[in-house]
């Protein structure tokens, strides 16, 4: 992949996008969010941060190996949430994370956008395994990653801290080859 390459992912109701200095207003307002706001170490909590977080993601975006993208929905492109593909080129393989604003979860959104970036990074990077996890206290996020055709791994004991505490993980993957099987049935 080019450096400068755009990324755009659309789906049925989603354009997966490069984050830009139009989605700070939202961006802060998601972080409102207990659990945005500790993913993000309290990053989001005045908007001359936001901006600044927004500037280290288009530079990590232009060198091409981590990608923070903004979920905005399709027909008002407001950001929604965000999902990131770490991509490990050395070992075909990337590892997915992502948020949803509040207020648009359980509608979908979160299992669609990681089904778009699944397919992206088999289709388009050639990747051959994608992985995912959730801390344990959040099964939604596990239920998210089923539907979207992971499998279950296992739990990683006190994989993250943060601020002195520390969180147990689900581990989650899905195979180049489960992928090409789930698309040929």
């Amino acid at each position: 992949m080019c450096d400068n390459e755009k990324i755009i992912i659309p789906t049925s109701r989603l354009m997966i996008r490069q984050v830009s200095t139009k989605d700070e207003k939202y961006i802060f307002h998601a972080a409102s969010c207990p659990q945005i706001n500790l993913m993000h170490s309290n990053e989001f909590n005045d908007i001359v941060k936001v901006r600044n977080y927004i500037e280290v993601l288009t530079q990590e975006y232009m060198k091409g190996k981590y990608r923070s993208l903004a979920v905005a929905e399709k027909m008002s492109d407001r950001l929604i949430g965000m999902i990131t593909l770490d991509v490990d080129a050395s070992f075909p393989r990337a590892e997915i994370s992502y948020w949803i604003d509040k207020s648009y979860r359980n509608k979908g959104y979160a299992t669609e956008a990681v089904k778009a970036v699944i397919e992206y990074g088999f289709s388009i990077l050639g990747l051959n395994r994608i992985q995912a996890m959730h801390f344990t206290n959040n099964p939604a996020s596990g239920c998210v990653l089923e539907k979207a055709g992971m499998l279950f791994e296992g739990t990683l004991r006190q994989y993250v801290g943060m601020q002195g505490v520390f969180f147990d993980c689900r581990l989650y993957s899905i195979l180049k080859s489960d992928f090409t099987q789930a698309f040929s049935e």
